[in-house]
């Protein structure tokens, strides 16, 4: 038992971690007693002892960065805006307060200030109580000091944990327990009876007595400035005292907020972070130190990375949870605008990208339901952390040259693939499955460059398309796609020789290019291959 929880400085290092990046060691673990802007104490006469402060002007180099610091000594931590790692040098001193924490990209001043607040009218209290660091261990004290089964659920009525004490579960809890979150039918009978609105305004503890074989339970809202952050719910036998398990309640409710916030607050702000930290890496950027520093990467090792297209959301979790039991590093996170998952991939040995490719696929296939289609491209692996930006470049073409080869591209038919069953819907590819589509992709990208004239074709034939409802774009895909093959271009698109033959006139009479003539057809084929990159 701890006879205070006030915010201290080493707390708030452990609290903040992954959105906040020290940069500088603490020298005494001082006590927080306020946290306000840098341009609110301008004016201000009140001493900086124990402030953590919010810095948001431009750091000017190493002479500026240690004349904010001289001109806020005595505060217990200065939060300096991102970047300013790369001022710190041979005449910055490390250990002398106040310390330096850096705010990553992730996160904007406003969460920063409201975060740091709620920790630490969270942490004011007085009260005697156990210094939890998670609700589950949290919910077992509760339980243990009332002899009530606990459930700690969020606003939207999802259980972030629970303990139960005793072997009787009542259905309603056992169906929340196993489904993570209150029946949708019991919210709404709770809601129609009025008593979740009470929940939700009132300040203490709310009653709600025994029905039949469902017991009594008590809850209590868990507020911080005015916020409804989640509540905590306790189903108790007759043998449990009522009042004295509303005075745990109460003090319980206090002690939670700051765990609570932690819980509520980091999980988006990390997520987040963790999705620019990868974000930086796979885009190549120069200063990487922090990005690692976050992601817990060295500078050396063995890395690959992987593109997954487009991934239902309901079904990334799943997804998400096979490819971290595959490769225990992984770093996962949607990145850019394509749709792509990118995953990072930190080995401890060095596998080729065939082997790669081979792995996931092999422990995809076993762990997940084979319903739709899932399309992902490996990168050449790497040595070194700066590197990685070429391997996620070459996953990207890969991927989207897979999913451009269409059915061309199943397992069976690419080269030095092994072959798999047709109706095995994960597949995967190196550069090397899908060189003829990767070159294509890469000329395609190259010639983006040439502007507009190089697409003109293709647009005039999608205009013409979009006015008359026609396929005249998506008959030079298919007949360029059989190499002019026309009856197989027929087959395909389901109409006579002649009438491919009439839309190949229609379309030279667009464009002014014959696929009969070398030049026209290679612009007109072109056009298309850029056109349709250019389209996504």
């Amino acid at each position: 038992m701890s006879e205070t929880n006030a915010l201290r400085v080493s707390r708030l290092l452990r609290e903040t971690a992954g959105f906040l990046l020290p940069l500088t060691q603490a020298e005494t673990d001082v006590e927080v007693t306020r946290i306000e802007f840098d341009l609110d104490l301008r004016t201000s006469e009140v001493g900086l002892g124990g402030a953590v402060i919010l810095v948001t002007e431009a750091v000017d180099g190493v002479a500026g960065l240690n004349a904010i610091r001289a001109r806020l000594h005595g505060a217990a931590a200065l939060i300096v805006p991102p970047g300013t790692h790369i001022h710190l040098g041979e005449r910055t001193d490390t250990t002398t307060s106040p310390i330096l924490l850096e705010r990553s990209t992730g996160v904007t001043w406003s969460e920063v200030l409201v975060h740091l607040r709620q920790l630490n009218e969270g942490a004011s209290s007085a009260l005697a109580w156990p210094d939890v660091d998670d609700l589950s261990a949290l919910a077992a004290v509760i339980a243990e000091l009332t002899g009530a089964s606990i459930t700690i659920e969020d606003p939207a009525s999802r259980v972030l944990a629970h303990s139960n004490l005793g072997d009787e579960i009542d259905d309603i809890r056992r169906e929340t327990i196993l489904s993570g979150a209150i029946p949708e039918w019991r919210i709404a009978e709770l809601e129609e009876s009025g008593f979740l609105d009470v929940v939700r305004r009132s300040t203490d503890v709310v009653e709600r007595p025994a029905a039949g074989a469902t017991p009594a339970r008590s809850v209590i809202a868990l507020r911080s400035e005015g916020e409804l952050l989640g509540t905590i719910w306790a189903a108790y036998p007759d043998a449990v005292d009522p009042a004295s398990l509303r005075e745990v309640l109460r003090d319980a409710a206090r002690a939670a907020i700051p765990v609570m916030l932690r819980t509520l607050r980091r999980s988006p702000f990390e997520k987040r972070i963790r999705r620019e930290a990868l974000a930086t890496i796979l885009g190549g950027s120069p200063d990487l130190g922090p990005a690692a520093t976050l992601l817990a990467l060295p500078f050396s090792g063995h890395y690959a990375t992987l593109a997954f297209a487009e991934v239902e959301p309901e079904k990334e979790p799943v997804l998400r949870f096979h490819l971290r039991a595959a490769f225990a590093d992984a770093v996962l996170a949607h990145v850019g605008t394509d749709g792509h998952l990118a995953v990072l991939v930190h080995m401890s040995a060095g596998m080729t990208a065939v082997e790669i490719k081979e792995h996931v696929v092999s422990a995809l296939r076993r762990s997940l339901s084979q319903t739709e289609p899932l399309r992902f491209g490996v990168g050449a692996s790497v040595e070194r952390l700066d590197y990685v930006h070429r391997s996620w470049t070459e996953a990207v073409y890969v991927v989207d040259a897979l999913l451009a080869a269409g059915t061309k591209s199943d397992n069976s038919t690419l080269e030095g693939s092994a072959s798999v069953s047709e109706t095995d819907l994960v597949r995967g590819a190196t550069a090397a499955d899908v060189a003829a589509e990767l070159v294509g992709l890469e000329a395609a990208d190259a010639l983006l460059s040439v502007g507009p004239r190089i697409t003109e074709p293709a647009r005039l034939l999608a205009a013409h398309d979009a006015r008359h409802q026609g396929q005249l774009l998506e008959t030079l895909r298919v007949y360029f796609a059989t190499v002019g093959n026309s009856a197989e271009a027929s087959r395909r698109l389901h109409v006579h020789t002649n009438s491919l033959r009439h839309r190949l006139n229609r379309i030279e009479e667009i464009t002014g290019l014959s696929t009969a003539e070398r030049a026209g057809r290679l612009w007109l084929e072109l056009a298309v291959l850029v056109f349709d990159r250019e389209q996504g």
